[in-house]
């Protein structure tokens, strides 16, 4: 009985550890003894497509290992790390290339002079350069080298609410087990 309770609860513990993190998604915001929300952004492509969809953040949360005395959840992207602890990421040439790319993919009608750069943004057709290009301009602008910011959004940790739930859990198990036990 002893052993079929154990490899229930650690099977219990992966499962639920991975639904409690993807709720972090949902919820915009991680629970430890309290829920803490994340940092509203300004940054126009954010969005919770970018979360949900297949092979984002919130797909790649797993239980890489489960026994009975560990149970190992993961999220495993190149940005799983720096989104769930904040930091800073520092510009590159390759990425100011792709900010110009995206600015000139959303830009669509924006009127090039005859050496090829961009007029005036003032001039009246294009002034309805959409806030999308204007946020990637605005990142293609920055210098190699230059630091961005990203805000801790945390969507995984240790968690004492989930802790509880599993004791709660274990708890309820136990008891169940046990009135059985007498029954037979």
């Amino acid at each position: 009985m002893g052993k079929d309770l154990l490899k229930d609860a650690a099977r219990y513990a992966g499962s639920e550890s991975v639904k409690f993190f993807k709720k972090s998604f949902v919820k915009e915001g991680f629970t430890d003894t309290s829920f803490v929300p994340w940092k509203k952004t300004t940054n126009p492509m954010a969005g919770k497509r970018t979360m949900y969809k297949s092979g984002t953040l919130m797909q790649s949360i797993r239980k890489t290992e489960g026994t009975i005395r560990r149970i190992v959840v993961e999220s495993k992207t190149d940005y799983s790390e720096i989104q769930n602890n904040g930091g800073t990421i520092t510009v590159t040439p390759q990425m100011k290339k792709f900010f110009w790319a995206k600015f000139y993919e959303f830009s669509g009608k924006i009127k090039l002079s005859k050496e090829g750069t961009s007029a005036s943004f003032r001039n009246k057709g294009n002034k309805e350069i959409s806030q999308k290009a204007m946020f990637f301009r605005r990142m293609a602008m920055m210098k190699v080298g230059s630091k961005i910011k990203i805000p801790k959004r945390q969507f995984m940790g240790d968690s004492k609410v989930m802790m509880t739930g599993f004791d709660s859990w274990w708890k309820g198990q136990l008891e169940v087990s046990f009135k059985q036990h007498l029954n037979k």
